[in-house]
């Protein structure tokens, strides 16, 4: 099966980066403020407000970035201000997520997750002006797929074919599994409604979507489809 993008697909995609900081290290952390000690809605609306100013200022960046390196118009950017912890630029190529998370395996940590999704014109993933502006930004590709993925099904079917290339890993109540092929410096996992390639070192766009097409090129030649 050929490794060449599927551009039906690639509409679905979007490339991640998260990345812990310590809440507080937020700009809108201030004296008299706690720390949280536990994860809850109370918790994430407070980072989400106390990292507002953080927030402005990456969307202010990008905004200045998308329009200078990317030669998009005034008219053509859209930017969504800070919402309960959430920002988003719109452009005629993609869109562009920022958003601020309560860690909630540390109370002590926010989660930086930045997102490039919704691609328009999948021709500019490679090109040099694109790669220039996000460089090796993301390390993550996620899918949602159109129908849920029986977990089972699968690792029966990549233990059975026994491919020495390929290294699996899964839970005994098989509600995940992930996937190591050799020569991709990183592994596929799949839960019954999400895909997601983290590879070990972050990529430009164009070098990340093809490495997880040539992953999922190899799982459907194990699934037969």
């Amino acid at each position: 099966m050929s490794n060449r993008r599927d551009a039906g697909l690639i509409a679905s995609i979007s490339l991640v980066r998260q990345q812990a900081g310590r809440v507080r290290d937020l700009k809108g952390f201030r004296k008299g403020h706690q720390i949280p000690t536990d994860v809850s809605d109370h918790t994430q609306s407070f980072v989400g407000r106390i990292a507002e100013e953080d927030l402005r200022q990456e969307l202010d960046e990008r905004f200045e970035e998308f329009r200078r390196q990317l030669k998009f118009k005034r008219v053509e950017i859209s930017v969504s201000d800070p919402l309960s912890g959430v920002g988003q630029i719109s452009t005629p190529w993609f869109d562009y997520h920022v958003s601020a998370i309560h860690d909630v395996n540390d109370a002590t940590s926010v989660i930086w997750r930045r997102q490039l999704s919704e691609f328009r014109q999948i021709d500019k993933l490679d090109s040099p002006e694109l790669t220039s502006v996000f460089g090796t930004t993301f390390d993550t590709v996620e899918l949602s797929p159109p129908a849920a993925i029986d977990v089972a099904a699968l690792i029966d079917q990549i233990e059975a074919e026994a491919d020495a290339r390929i290294s699996l890993d899964y839970d005994r109540q098989t509600t995940w599994c992930a996937v190591t092929i050799r020569g991709i410096g990183g592994h596929m996992k799949f839960t019954s409604d999400r895909i997601a390639l983290f590879i070990h070192q972050a990529q430009s766009p164009g070098k990340l979507l093809d490495a997880f097409f040539k992953v999922r090129s190899r799982i459907s030649e194990i699934q037969g489809t």
